[in-house]
């Protein structure tokens, strides 16, 4: 394998929405818990607010398409190039 994959590349900008959108998914869920309706929203919007920012700063440009082997180490995915 090659010591830098051009696949596993990312803003930090990324990361940080990442962990805004999961902290707003444990609050949201520690508020249906509760049974807080507050909390719930609250969650809702940091998740629904991170999701729309992540989007503005390009969260979906890090994504690389291409098929690469170096991700499935333990052969073929398709059963044709195990048989």
């Amino acid at each position: 394998m090659s010591d830098t994959h051009e696949a596993h590349r990312a803003k930090p900008l990324s990361w940080v929405m990442v962990a805004v959108i999961t902290i707003g998914t444990i609050v949201g869920t520690f508020g249906v818990c509760l049974a807080s309706w507050p909390i719930s929203i609250i969650g809702a919007a940091v998740v629904v607010l991170g999701s729309v920012i992540a989007l503005a700063t390009g969260i979906m440009e890090d994504v690389d398409e291409s098929a690469s082997r170096d991700l499935w180490p333990i052969g073929g995915r398709d059963r044709r190039e195990i048989a």
